[in-house]
């Protein structure tokens, strides 16, 4: 944890202790469960502080939020089941999880396809965020907002990579998208999907000789203890989905939905600045931690990457231009 993120987390935690172990004042207070994916130091989990504090404040005693850290209630896959079960009532989703069930999500996982961050803002609070969001409720969720997840990058445990040929035959960690998995193929690497939380395991047992992950949230997992290489290849820009059950709605007083849409909302927002934080100072905690810091040729990255670039779904090229048009 950075000394910046550790004083967050001194100021925030209180907020989930709180919202974990709160008295009952209400006579039936209604319980919101929220899943968390990384830990409590993490921007994810400082935002959920803030949300189960903001709970407080909109709502009062007649909610009791509970916040599930570190993929507790299940990875990513079976949390986001569950929150469409109504088992979860708020899940914080990467965009290559919530593709799964929401296709039209591949627009923002075409390689390079979002320049920056003030691109990808221009789109996802724009016309084509509004579209998604309304994809995204149709599968039983309601899409509060949008967070940062990083730059996307490589880490590997031994081979210095500076260009694709130095990766031929790495077996590379990619999450369950099959994007993602083609980029691995397209650098002649062996794609293998290993889930987030079991990652770590995965590179100290040898599973995989590398992995494609986001800096912040790698650091927070500890990753520089047993991968020594960090290359900054910056293929694609990664989120984190804020997301209701819409089953765990429909149960609540209006009241209570305003409040936990509102809190969600800037939680987001939150969120995002956290990360944009974080990530301009994590290179050098890597450093610090003995992680060489690569700037790869990525034009070759992105030469390996053209034909996968032009091959989204045909349905998607309106969407896809919307998006190119927001540079």
């Amino acid at each position: 944890m950075t000394k910046t993120f550790r004083r967050r987390f001194l100021q925030t935690a209180l907020a989930i202790v709180t919202a974990s172990t709160m008295p009952v004042f209400a006579q039936n207070p209604i319980p919101i469960r929220v899943a968390n994916p990384a830990g409590d130091d993490d921007p994810i989990g400082i935002a959920a502080a803030r949300f189960a504090e903001r709970i407080g404040e909109l709502a009062g005693d007649a909610v009791q939020v509970r916040v599930f850290s570190r993929s507790v209630l299940g990875n990513e896959n079976a949390a986001l089941e569950g929150t469409m079960a109504g088992n979860i009532d708020v899940d914080i989703v990467s965009n290559s999880v919530l593709r799964g069930v929401v296709p039209e999500l591949a627009v923002l996982d075409v390689p390079y396809g979002l320049s920056s961050t003030d691109h990808a803002w221009r789109v996802l609070d724009g016309e084509v965020g509004k579209i998604l969001a309304e994809k995204v409720q149709s599968k039983g969720l309601r899409l509060a907002g949008w967070a940062y997840a990083g730059s996307r990058c490589l880490m590997t445990k031994e081979t210095e990579v500076r260009t694709p040929d130095d990766m031929k035959g790495m077996k590379l960690r990619v999450p369950n998208n099959p994007t993602y998995a083609s980029i691995a193929e397209a650098w002649g690497t062996i794609p293998t999907t290993v889930g987030w939380p079991e990652t770590y395991l995965a590179l100290s047992q040898g599973v995989v000789d590398g992995i494609e992950t986001a800096p912040g949230p790698s650091f927070d997992q500890k990753h520089y203890e047993v991968a020594k290489n960090l290359i900054k290849t910056d293929h694609l820009l990664y989120f984190h989905i804020w997301v209701i059950s819409e089953k765990a709605w429909q149960s609540w007083p209006e009241s209570v939905q305003n409040a936990v849409f509102t809190a969600a909302q800037e939680a987001a927002l939150y969120n995002r600045e956290l990360r944009i934080e974080q990530e301009k100072g994590v290179y050098d905690e890597f450093a610090s931690k003995g992680v060489t810091i690569i700037d790869p040729d990525r034009a070759q990255f992105a030469a390996r990457l053209t034909e996968l670039q032009n091959s989204i779904d045909p349905a998607l090229l309106s969407l896809l231009e919307q998006v190119r048009a927001a540079n």
